[in-house]
């Protein structure tokens, strides 16, 4: 009973405080626990490739989460606990990113400087989202640099992608919309960035798993 009382009672803690801050700020509770589509009228496929993205940034966090767990449950050399930190900082990298896809965090940035009610031009609006990105990018390399001989090991093909990927959607991101296939170039490219970036973390958990409980690894995804 003790142990169900400490699962359920922080998240019943959150929807009740995150009720209270949302009724506070003007929303409805239909609005707070419905779904968008619902709460629109329009089709649940509105924003679908946005939605697929996201669940491959949650499946990435779930997976970086749950394969430090499993190693740090499990292995005893040094090279495990740096192991086990990569993937923290991976998974809370990847639910980071998630945050900000599912709540524009990025572009939401420009009321948090001008004030929610302001008319921000687009030009205004597209520099504060690139310096939201530069912060992201910043972390990102600091990252690569902390944990560079253990990527370097990894055969980092799939998270060079996913960086190439997610470098050309921010690029065009800052571009006119009206450029000839600016959203299916941008969406597109954000897409095949965040599967590069989930398959690369399946593959080196799976690798690293592996050598835990295998000394003699055999796994064909790194063949």
């Amino acid at each position: 009973m003790l142990t169900l009382l400490k699962l359920y009672l922080p998240m019943i803690g959150f929807m009740i405080v995150t009720a209270w801050i949302g009724q506070l700020v003007g929303f409805t509770m239909f609005e707070l626990v419905s779904d968008p589509a619902e709460i629109s009228g329009q089709s649940a496929f509105i924003g679908f490739f946005s939605q697929i993205g996201n669940l491959l940034w949650c499946a990435t966090a779930a997976i970086c989460f749950f394969s430090a767990s499993i190693i740090r449950a499990g292995g005893s050399k040094p090279a495990d606990s740096q192991t086990v930190a990569f993937l923290i900082f991976s998974g809370l990298l990847s639910a980071q990113f998630l945050l900000d896809d599912q709540f524009r965090l990025h572009e939401r940035f420009s009321r948090v400087l001008y004030g929610p009610d302001a008319v921000v031009p687009r030009a205004v609006q597209n520099l504060t989202e690139l310096l939201v990105f530069m912060v992201y990018a910043l972390v990102f390399v600091a990252f690569v640099t902390v944990f560079r001989k253990l990527i370097l090991r990894s055969q980092p093909v799939f998270l060079c992608l996913a960086v190439a990927f997610l470098g050309l959607s921010t690029i065009v991101d800052q571009t006119p919309e009206t450029m000839f296939s600016h959203y299916e170039l941008e969406e597109g490219c954000k897409l095949l960035g965040i599967f590069s970036w989930l398959m690369y973390f399946c593959q080196f958990s799976a690798h690293k798993i592996q050598m835990v409980f295998a000394p003699t690894p055999t796994n064909a995804l790194l063949d």
